[in-house]
């Protein structure tokens, strides 16, 4: 019998590929997930959508690109795993290679630093409209509330780490909520996918840890040691993107000599002004190493590990979701995300509104944001053209 899926595979690849392209600011890409998948085409229901994204917040890598392969299995299957974080990452990708490549082989344009720096308020504008449209989703109590106001405060003021967060809030879920929760019915997903034996799962670890022996026993190769250090960076970054920072100058500018702390910086500040997950960076260092081909390299080392972990949370969440306590976590984790995303503005609006320009800049792109909630590639469209036009 052949499976009813709620839309075409070319569907969610079109969508995945809009969303890769008018994903900027790092955390902002989740709202826009939200705002497509959920509020405009009702593709899937807002408890499925804040499941996906609190699976996402327990692996390594880019929030980004996890819930958007927890979005593509629970519309397509296995497939749509595939397809979907593939053309949402791809998008950024190419525009970083692009970028990287005029970097590397012009150096600092000041109409380069320019754009940079009327990008940077609207990146502030964009986490700020994510931020607002998670919380009217995830605090709808006061007791989340408070779980957001303490994981801000835990972030922001005492630099709490992210990934010890994710449990605390977790426990913080179960404690309030897991008693006033409701048993959900098993069928509460129109979509079942077939249960896999364990030894299927199995087979694929011990390839998985073969493969990883090779790799380590052949790492004399430049293309080994790139792809093997984007895959400890993907391994160790938990709470998005922003985390991936420390492990990527690890390894680009201390351990291998890739980069000089000047070039990291400048990596880092295209990675938070193209679309798609900032973790993106890896395509930067991967191209400073091998060109085209590092680039690559560098994107799928820095993904991989997260990817093939919400692969096999999403093939299983749909067993236990259904019980209390799961979906009591799930509270804790998103209220607690609202306030890791709240801590980011903040922190890139210090760094970004230096002056009056950008200042009413991110005013503005807030207001038509937020407000006006017109599309966040007309305001970045509108941010370049007034940033070529004030920094001169």
């Amino acid at each position: 019998m052949t499976k009813q899926y709620r839309l075409s595979l070319k569907q969610l690849a079109l969508t995945s590929l809009y969303i890769g392209v008018t994903g900027y600011g790092g955390p902002a890409i989740v709202g826009r997930m939200k705002e497509i998948f959920v509020d405009r085409k009702h593709y899937i229901e807002e408890s499925e959508f804040l499941t996906g994204l609190s699976l996402s917040q327990m692996l390594p890598s880019a929030t980004g690109a996890n819930t958007m392969e927890f979005l593509g299995y629970t519309l397509r299957g296995p497939l749509g795993a595939i397809v979907a974080p593939v053309c949402f990452v791809i998008p950024a990708m190419v525009l970083m290679t692009i970028l990287s490549a005029i970097y590397f082989q012009y150096g600092q344009v000041p109409k380069v630093h320019a754009l940079f720096m009327g990008l940077g308020a609207i990146v502030v504008a964009l986490i700020l409209c994510a931020t607002v449209t998670l919380a009217k989703s995830a605090v709808k109590d006061v007791y989340a509330g408070v779980i957001a106001v303490i994981a801000f405060g835990l972030i922001h003021l005492l630099h709490f780490p992210i990934i010890a967060l994710v449990p605390i809030s977790a426990v913080a879920g179960l404690l309030i909520y897991g008693k006033s929760l409701k048993r959900t019915p098993d069928d509460s997903l129109s979509l079942q996918h077939p249960s896999m034996p364990l030894r299927f799962w199995l087979y694929w670890g011990i390839a998985g840890l073969i493969t990883a022996g090779v790799l380590v026993m052949t790492a004399h190769t430049t293309a080994t040691q790139l792809f093997l250090a984007m895959l400890r960076v993907g391994c160790l970054t938990f709470g998005g993107g922003f985390a991936s920072i420390p492990f990527f100058q690890h390894e680009a500018v201390v351990s291998h000599h890739w980069l000089n702390i000047q070039q990291f910086l400048d990596g880092i500040a295209l990675g938070q002004v193209t679309p798609g997950p900032v973790l993106i960076t890896g395509a930067f260092i991967g191209y400073r190493v091998l060109g085209v081909w590092g680039a690559v390299l560098g994107t799928v080392g820095a993904f991989l590990p997260g990817a093939f972990g919400m692969f096999l949370l999403a093939h299983g969440q749909e067993r236990v979701k259904q019980f209390n306590g799961l979906r009591a976590m799930v509270r804790g984790i998103v209220a607690s995300f609202i306030g890791v995303m709240a801590s980011i503005t903040v922190r890139l609006a210090i760094q970004s509104l230096t002056d009056w320009k950008t200042i009413v800049m991110a005013i503005i792109a807030a207001v038509v944001l937020i407000w006006m909630k017109k599309d966040p590639l007309l305001v970045i469209l509108g941010g370049v053209a007034a940033s070529l036009i004030l920094f001169k």
